[in-house]
């Protein structure tokens, strides 16, 4: 007598097996193909809003009045104690800060590639070392996402205390 156990496989278990593990893989695409249809409407979202404090500072800037005064400052004159070029530059360095806290999110929800990303955080040093505009850092920077703010904190500071 064979020591041997006879094993039987039907054709029919072996499709029902491969036809579940297929609807399993399909389910688990679709599901990640949600997540990434989510994060991009997110960043779409996050650009639309980037988008409209663009407009807000471009139009403070015309009128000759420093965003920061208007916005997070109370019993301000708007912006008298700066020059037209200082609001101007003061605007343009707000106009920046949301272009990299943008930027941040597109990248934290892996929409941008990691040497994109690199190249901004050398781009970001190089404002955040822009040692008279410290004060507008200092300003928003209790506004920025906690993972923003970790990134800002690694950056090199050249600026004097």
């Amino acid at each position: 007598m064979s020591s041997k156990i006879p094993v039987a496989i039907s054709f029919n278990g072996v499709a029902n097996f491969l036809g579940v593990i297929g609807v399993i893989a399909s389910l688990i695409f679709v599901g990640l193909e949600l997540r990434q249809t989510q994060r991009i409407a997110q960043a779409g979202q996050q650009q639309e809003r980037t988008s409209n404090f663009f407009n807000l500072l471009g139009s403070t800037s015309e009128s000759g009045v420093d965003w920061q005064s208007v916005v997070m400052e109370t019993n301000s004159n708007y912006g008298d104690k700066f020059s037209n070029e200082d609001i101007l530059r003061r605007n343009i360095f707000h106009a920046h800060l949301f272009t990299y806290e943008n930027d941040y999110f597109q990248y934290s929800q892996y929409l941008m590639p990691q040497e994109v990303w690199e190249a901004k955080l050398k781009a970001l040093s190089f404002f955040y070392n822009q040692c008279d505009m410290r004060e507008l850092w200092s300003a928003r920077a209790q506004f920025f996402p906690e993972g923003f703010q970790n990134e800002i904190n690694r950056l090199a500071d050249v600026c004097p205390e």
